[in-house]
């Protein structure tokens, strides 16, 4: 985020796609959400970056995130896209 220079903005260690915690959690994704909103909404400082204290109860593991994925992508009725980085040469 410090890379980006938002005008302000939170961060939670959770893992990539999960910005907002497990899928289904309404209860933790809605109070992510309103301490973020409150955030835009109150604090002034330019590039403000708040650590909200949630934590990541579970070992991140690739396997188990990309089959997290899948299931996702199959509930949806979706494909999954292949991600490739480019080349730049």
């Amino acid at each position: 985020m410090k890379q980006v220079l938002p005008p302000r903005s939170t961060f939670v260690n959770f893992p990539l796609g999960r910005e907002c915690g497990k899928p289904h959690d309404v209860e933790l994704q809605t109070r992510i959400l309103k301490e973020t909103l409150e955030l835009l909404t109150t604090e002034k400082e330019p590039g403000l970056i708040k650590d909200l204290p949630y934590e990541w109860h579970e070992t991140f593991n690739w396997p188990g995130y990309l089959k997290d994925i899948q299931e996702m992508v199959e509930e949806e009725g979706s494909e999954m896209q292949e991600w490739k980085p480019k080349n730049n040469q």
